[in-house]
């Protein structure tokens, strides 16, 4: 077997984390349960991150990934109002293929621990708003959009999101979540969407 690059280890390494967040919770992560997952030593770990806060820095970063395919996603939309229906279906359809990566968005004592992952954090989620915000200004400009406050539009999206997705953490991943993004997406277009 050929030896794994550095990226690629950071790669298993970062997939465990999120396997041992999601099973156990941010105080289950820890060096040594990484390495014996990965079965490296601990001081391997050590040559690829600084800490346990630099691998969570690895997961942030992942979701920053993700902000690039969801650019070019909507970029990919014709209209405005289809816009919308993107930035909001592909979050579920994003999550709905990673679940466990809703253990690391909704871990709260793991950014209130650390001002470095609260900051990255806020930063994901501060580029999140301004790529909706653009859309729904676009919407309005183009008379797809009712005429309402965006930024008040915005957190009524955002957080509808939020509480369906925790929703399915909560019942287990027990129903499917884009098919739930969609029935949302309905009541959302004869709400706002002209």
């Amino acid at each position: 077997m050929s030896r794994l690059t550095t990226e690629e280890r950071q790669t298993m390494i970062i997939d465990e984390a999120i396997k041992i967040i999601h099973s156990g919770g941010y105080e289950a992560l820890s060096i040594r349960e990484i390495a014996k997952q990965v079965k490296i030593s601990e001081p391997a770990i050590y040559r690829h991150f600084l800490n346990k806060e630099d691998i969570i820095l690895g997961i942030l970063n992942r979701m920053l990934e993700f902000d690039k395919l969801l650019n070019k996603n909507i970029a990919a939309a014709k209209s405005a109002k289809q816009k919308i229906r993107q930035f909001v279906l592909f979050h579920f359809e994003f999550l709905e293929n990673n679940p466990e990566m809703t253990s690391v968005l909704f871990s709260e004592e793991m950014y209130n621990q650390s001002e470095i992952l609260k900051k990255k954090l806020v930063f994901i989620i501060q580029k999140r708003k301004q790529l909706l915000k653009v859309i729904l200004d676009d919407a309005k400009n183009s008379g797809e959009l009712i005429d309402v406050d965006n930024f008040e539009l915005m957190s009524i999206i955002l957080g509808t999101i939020r509480i369906i997705v925790m929703e399915w953490r909560l019942s287990n991943f027990s129903f499917q979540l884009t098919d739930r993004g969609k029935s949302m997406l309905k009541i959302l277009d004869k709400l706002i969407l002209l």
